[in-house]
């Protein structure tokens, strides 16, 4: 007689007349509810997606899949590992539907004992393969790793140290898939293991599951309680700002992008606009001088005895290439226009600054300082 303990139901079964695997499977669902099935179908998802039995382009739609059933039957989806752990004793569901029934009767109890038994000095050859393998790490050597952590699992398959090492052997040689598998097989082991959500949480970042990832470092966190380790936390905090920069990308995140060119556009206008309000060459705005003439150019009085007019005159007499920069001013190329003059036929302007009636006029400003240029 076997017993299995469900919840707070003890439950005898006698076993010496199970003889095919439907009435294993029986046994099985007899022990499950409708929330340890929902873990189990979210449990092979989560292994198809890994094991690459389903194609990158539809991994987003399993992910997706994965919450729908979660919400629905409202289970945390990190608890599939549990309970195929604890209710189907490491079979999954796939496993079981193939006809690899819970051997949780005397079966169970035959197999058992025909399995080697792991002693004192079996256990002491483990330990020791997992030393060497430590140290091949530690030399960079992932493969020599590799294989001693796999003599250790050999040796004692009920260590899980063994599977998590190897797991982070498995992501520094970059095969991540397997490194997924033995995180999970550590976790379905002991959920209680932090280390083994760390290497599950760094091989789904490796392979491109941001998201997966993230969830598997907030669970270790969870586990960990009050001790948070830090390269726990770093991992978590690395695993959500991908995931927020993924989320931003995917929801247009040119939004910005157009803001500083919008900004950028902005300032060059309003740059262009105060460059044309100074006057070419910080010459003063002219159309504001001759405001008050309705338009109309003033005569040559009124300009003699404006004082703005006259200043301005002297600063171009003094400055050439001040005039030269206000020729190019539009608002001076319409005045002269307006006055009936072709500015593209403009006469030269060292010829303007050396007309002597244009220098007595201005105040002989032509040379400031009295001497010619040299």
């Amino acid at each position: 007689m076997g017993v299995w303990v469900h919840h707070r139901k003890v439950l005898e079964i006698e076993t010496d007349h199970i003889e095919d695997t439907g009435t294993f499977l029986a046994l099985i669902i007899m022990t499950l509810d409708n929330k340890d099935v929902a873990l189990s179908v979210i449990h092979f998802l989560k292994q198809a997606v890994a094991s690459k039995q389903v194609s990158e382009d539809y991994s987003e739609s399993m992910d997706v899949a994965i919450d729908c059933i979660a919400d629905a039957f409202e289970v945390n989806k990190d608890d599939d590992a549990k309970v195929v752990s604890e209710k189907l004793q490491g079979k999954t569901l796939l496993d079981i539907l193939n006809g690899k029934p819970v051997a949780a009767t005397e079966e169970k109890s035959e197999s058992a004992s025909s399995a080697p038994v792991v002693d004192a000095e079996t256990k002491t050859k483990a330990d020791a393969a997992k030393v060497e393998g430590n140290r091949a790490m530690s030399a960079r050597n992932f493969d020599e790793a590799i294989a001693k952590y796999t003599e250790a699992i050999n040796l004692d398959g009920s260590n899980v140290v063994y599977y998590s090492n190897r797991a982070a052997a498995y992501s520094s040689a970059s095969q991540h898939d397997k490194a997924v598998a033995d995180a999970e097989k550590a976790i379905a082991m002991d959920a209680t293991f932090s280390k083994a959500y760390s290497r599950l949480g760094l091989a789904k970042y490796a392979l491109g599951d941001a998201k997966g990832a993230m969830e598997s470092y907030k669970k270790g966190l969870d586990v960990e309680g009050d001790n948070k380790s830090e390269a726990m936390k770093k991992g978590y905090e690395t695993a959500k700002r991908r995931v927020e920069e993924e989320l931003e990308k995917s929801m247009g995140g040119n939004d910005s992008v157009a803001s500083r060119e919008a900004e950028s556009s902005s300032a060059s206008g309003a740059g262009a606009g105060a460059g044309a309000g100074a006057g070419a060459g910080g010459m003063p705005d002219f159309s504001s001088m001759f405001g008050g003439q309705g338009g109309g150019m003033p005569s040559l009085s009124d300009m003699l005895s404006n004082p703005q007019m006259m200043q301005a005159a002297q600063e171009m007499m003094s400055n050439p290439q001040a005039l030269q920069g206000l020729m190019s001013n539009p608002a001076v190329r319409n005045m002269a226009q307006n006055m009936g003059i072709d500015p593209s036929n403009m006469p030269d302007i060292s010829s303007i600054m050396n007309n002597p009636m244009l220098q007595n006029m201005f105040g002989g400003q032509g040379n400031r300082d009295g001497q010619g240029s040299e």
